[in-house]
């Protein structure tokens, strides 16, 4: 397909507001666009992930598993690294341009009907949550798993009715939109909780109290559809590794010992678990799933920018690590695989939407004190970044570098062949460093004053 008529459909996408205000959070406008549709979402099936970290990872090992098990498999991921088309996935291939095109060709008239019935812009995140359950429906999978994209409660993936619920765990990110409390992000992340539905949680103290609570109050068939990780299914670790992560699992429906998981770091013990919890909710459902196929779908679990080992002399780690918590789970991951910390440079930059960032600088600091903050504000991808003038008045000892490429290079010289660099700090760094070094042109955002001219030309 031409290159000109793809970039006009990207551009017309990014015209689109990516998620709105806090007031601007709402279903209305896509339960209308679904309701237009014919309702799609009820033909779908599956499985729900919410949380404030290890979604992603979630709805991996879920595709990885469901695909060993023989089934057609729609996983939708948030946000993309270098292309949208990452986004939505048929058995872990990325949707076409020319299907995408398709689909949005049909929709374009029926969003202008809501938007003018609804006095309001549609997100880009509905929109595409729209496509991804059109495609899904149109190619018939057997089961989705859909990422969650801010929240829960009004988020745009809420609107399918999926009736199996993960929320990994609850702590602080997207403070202006979801409240800066725990007890207010759990509620918005419970929100997606209805009666009848299957639960299953990683989350603690307050943030598990108010998922009880909003249990409770929905009657989601009590507490018979309730797994806790931790209580009702319990992992313990054996080994991590740059080879994966060992545990071993124990839960009422099944045990199993010595299980390796590609996927690196404690925390991808708890992702694996929550997934493990959606399989047992899909088994009550009909869905026919072997020890077998978790056994081999553990080991071959792939999520780009988690702990990943992108290269080697020196080690080269990508971990899209963007707000305290992860960030921490990516120290430990670090000092559980036997990095050298005083061989170690973190190359790190960050959204301007994220907060404590001090904290976030001195845990990457304990760990090793020499870290690169990138000029990255002249990527037009990436304007709305903390300076790295504005970062390092937050860690004076870090060191500004006049690009990606260029902190990359610097930090190669000064750890040497027999060191580790990792990049940190936003998933979309990383995805600006992937696409680099596979010579491909990210496409985030575009000027507000070509969206009119672009609408009418498609």
């Amino acid at each position: 397909m031409n290159d000109k008529i793809i970039e006009k459909y990207h551009q017309y996408l990014s015209s689109f507001p990516r998620f709105g205000s806090k007031d601007f959070l709402k279903l209305e406008r896509i339960q209308l666009l679904l309701k237009k549709l014919g309702h799609p979402e009820k033909k779908l099936r599956g499985v729900q992930v919410a949380g404030t970290k290890g979604k992603g990872s979630v709805v991996a090992f879920l595709e990885r598993i469901l695909i060993e098990a023989g089934y057609k498999v729609g996983s939708f991921y948030s946000p993309y690294l270098v292309d949208l088309t990452e986004e939505i996935r048929i058995n872990g291939r990325p949707i076409t341009k020319e299907k995408m095109i398709k689909i949005i060709n049909h929709l374009r008239p029926l969003v202008n009907e809501v938007e003018k019935k609804t006095g309001d812009r549609i997100t880009w995140f509905e929109l595409v949550t729209t496509i991804a359950a059109v495609h899904f429906v149109e190619s018939k999978v057997d089961v989705a798993a859909m990422e969650v994209g801010l929240g829960g409660r009004l988020d745009a993936t809420t609107a399918l009715g999926l009736d199996i619920k993960v929320i990994t765990n609850i702590s602080y990110d997207h403070l202006k939109t979801l409240g800066n409390t725990i007890s207010l992000i759990a509620r918005e992340k419970a929100g997606i909780i209805k009666k009848g539905d299957f639960v299953i949680t990683s989350a603690e103290n307050k943030g598990l109290s108010l998922i009880k609570k909003r249990i409770r109050n929905v009657g989601a068939n009590t507490y018979s559809r309730l797994q806790i990780i931790g209580v009702n299914i319990k992992h313990a670790i054996k080994k991590v590794d740059l080879t994966g992560t060992v545990i071993d699992i124990k839960s009422p429906d099944e045990e199993y010992q010595n299980l390796h998981l590609s996927l690196i770091g404690r925390h991808q013990a708890t992702n694996f678990t929550c997934a493990l919890g959606a399989v047992q909710a899909l088994r009550q459902k009909g869905f026919r799933i072997s020890s077998s196929d978790i056994i081999k779908a553990a080991g071959q679990t792939q999520h780009q920018a988690r702990f990943h080992l992108w290269k080697r002399n020196p080690l080269i780690i990508l971990d899209g690590a963007h707000n305290l918590a992860s960030i921490k789970a990516l120290t430990i991951t670090l000092e559980d695989v036997g990095i050298n910390p005083r061989k170690t440079i973190f190359i790190f930059g960050t959204k301007t939407t994220k907060k404590r960032i001090p904290e976030m600088l001195r845990e990457l600091s304990s760990f090793s004190s020499k870290i690169i903050f990138p000029d990255v504000l002249k990527n037009p991808n990436l304007e709305n970044f903390y300076s790295a003038e504005k970062l390092k008045k937050y860690y004076p000892k870090g060191k500004i570098v006049s690009s990606l490429p260029q902190s990359l290079a610097q930090a190669k010289r000064m750890v040497g062949k027999t060191g580790t660099v990792v990049i940190c700090g936003s998933l979309y760094l990383i995805g600006e460093f992937l696409g680099a070094e596979k010579g491909i042109r990210t496409k985030r955002r575009i000027d507000d004053n070509i969206i009119e001219s672009v609408k009418s030309k498609i």
